[in-house]
């Protein structure tokens, strides 16, 4: 970090000025007051203080608010600022922003270079340019000759990006938002979007196809695109397998557009903003014969996209989702079989019943409570633990909806493993937590043979497949509800029910008498010691 940085930010921590937001406005006062200096042809740095001070209120107080401090504290910090880069500055104070403001490595920018260089690009934009102040600067002065147009809907931002591009001739800067239909006139070559994560869209519903911000954005910047252009998007994997909405989105693209490719990002990315699994989607007006899959690594500060596989238009067109992770399995001997298989497959959400549970907080909880709380550590190796459940005092009929009944299947949602049990009806309520998906079946599937399934390799990749989480595991119900099995015929779901807890007791039985025999052979071994 540059030292004068610190000096400045020791500076304004002294005078209690320490919100991002404040440190911003702060040091934007300080650039527009010298732009004004500047641009009347007066010293940068007068000796006058009292002139600097009022020249300042002139040029940023309507714009920025008061100044908290008198002349003597502008003139400190319009010292040391003046030789401050701006859009360093901006970057030092945003990068661990943990609740605003997502910074993106610059290695992703890297990555850009590649698709810009690949492409006939002379026009590019890029909304929400403050998401990529890590390489912003390196882009703009690798290509003097293209030309960019950056966005951001935040109008301290716009003013910083302004101001901390103003001497690049070739960079053009707008305030506008992405999630608006109005957004603006012209075409692209290309656009790279980083756009926010799980955000609602309060305006009209039937506007777009999603309410997500991620998929608003999309929509409006695709048109965009010139006849060569491509739009490259990071978004959240929920994009490219949720159903209803996200399916609709998925369906528009192909069917206007070209997808290119869809490569997983690395876990870790965004931390520490977000742990969510992100995609990056290239979608293309220009047609092409072949759809790209693959993951993207950086390692010893080189970026590359390892594990790449060509899936034809026509095939990949016919896929309910993108789910990459899947398809770079293809080879795996189980998915294959399960693919191949003449078994009928169903959704689970036509043959059962799926909801998450209840949030409860600790503090919530209460010894001899009336209502007991099922939770992930409840479970174990497929079985329920019913002795030793947290409980809270409630009304049942708060809680009904619920509460678990006789035959319901729980599956993790959260936590490191993937953990599944059937529930067996008890003398008292007991409802899922919130870290359970609670499966419900209908009279065409057995509970048992759902929890089967899930434990099953392949059961156990389609789900990890919709994972929405990197190291730690977050799974949806919606997207649960999603996962295909096969639907046997119901004599065949019993039998196979009836031998697997067959060969499971048995299977308890034999560890139970090995662990006896080996406790009384280990005590009378030892007892030959006395």
């Amino acid at each position: 970090m540059d030292p004068n940085i610190e000096i400045a930010l020791n500076i304004f921590y002294q005078r209690e000025i320490i919100s991002r937001e404040q440190l911003l406005t702060e040091i934007l006062r300080v650039k527009q007051t010298m732009a004004a200096l500047k641009a009347e042809g007066s010293p940068e740095l007068p000796e006058d203080k009292e002139r600097l001070f009022q020249v300042m209120k002139k040029t940023t107080e309507q714009e920025l608010g008061y100044f908290p401090g008198d002349r003597d504290f502008f003139a400190k910090i319009y010292e040391v600022c003046r030789e401050v880069d701006l859009i360093e500055f901006t970057l030092s104070i945003y990068k661990n922003d943990r609740l605003g403001t997502v910074i993106a490595p610059a290695y992703l920018i890297d990555l850009i270079h590649q698709y810009i260089d690949s492409r006939k690009t002379n026009s590019i934009l890029i909304p929400e340019a403050e998401k990529h102040l890590a390489g912003l600067v390196s882009l703009v002065e690798r290509y003097p000759d293209k030309q960019f147009t950056f966005t951001t809907e935040l109008y301290k931002m716009y003013l910083m990006l302004s101001l901390g591009f103003d001497r690049y001739e070739n960079v053009k800067v707008k305030h506008l938002s992405i999630y608006s239909s109005t957004i603006m006139e012209g075409k692209f070559d290309y656009i790279y979007t980083l756009p926010h994560f799980a955000g609602k869209w309060e305006g009209d519903r039937e506007q777009y196809i999603t309410n997500q911000t991620d998929g608003i954005a999309i929509e409006n910047l695709l048109p965009l695109l010139s006849t060569s252009g491509t739009l490259t998007a990071i978004v959240p994997a929920r994009l490219a397998f949720a159903g209803d909405s996200f399916a609709k989105l998925r369906t528009h693209i192909t069917d206007n557009y070209h997808l290119d490719s869809v490569f997983i990002i690395p876990e870790g990315t965004f931390r520490p903003y977000t742990a969510i699994k992100t995609y990056m989607l290239n979608i293309s007006i220009e047609p092409s014969e072949t759809v790209t899959i693959g993951t993207i690594t950086y390692e010893n500060g080189k970026v590359a996209v390892d594990e790449q596989k060509r899936i034809a238009t026509t095939i990949f067109s016919r896929q309910e989702d993108w789910r990459v992770e899947l398809m770079l399995s293809d080879d795996d001997e189980n998915l294959k079989k399960f693919r191949e298989s003449s078994h009928q497959k169903v959704k689970l959400k036509e043959v059962a019943e799926v909801f998450r549970g209840k949030s409860v907080l600790k503090k919530d909880t209460t010894p001899g409570g009336n209502i007991s709380v099922l939770n992930i550590s409840n479970i174990e190796n497929g079985q329920i633990n019913y002795n030793e459940m947290d409980t809270i005092a409630e009304e049942e009929r708060k809680v009904k909806r619920y509460e678990l009944a006789d035959g319901d299947v729980v599956l993790s949602c959260r936590g490191t493993a993937i953990k599944s049990a059937v529930f067996q009806q008890q003398k008292k309520p007991i409802i899922a937590s919130a870290n359970l998906i609670v499966v419900r079946p209908k009279k065409e599937v057995m509970g048992e043979y759902i929890r089967i399934f899930f434990e099953s390799p392949i059961g156990r990749t389609l789900i990890k497949s919709f994972q929405r989480g990197t190291t730690v595991m977050n799974i949806n119900y919606l997207d649960i509800m999603e996962i295909e099995l096969p639907l046997l015929p119901l004599n065949e779901q019993a039998a196979m029910v009836s031998k697997y807890n067959q060969e499971w007791a048995a299977y308890k039985k034999a560890v139970e008498e090995a662990e006896t025999r080996w406790n009384q052979t280990k005590t009378s071994i030892y007892n030959q010691l006395l």
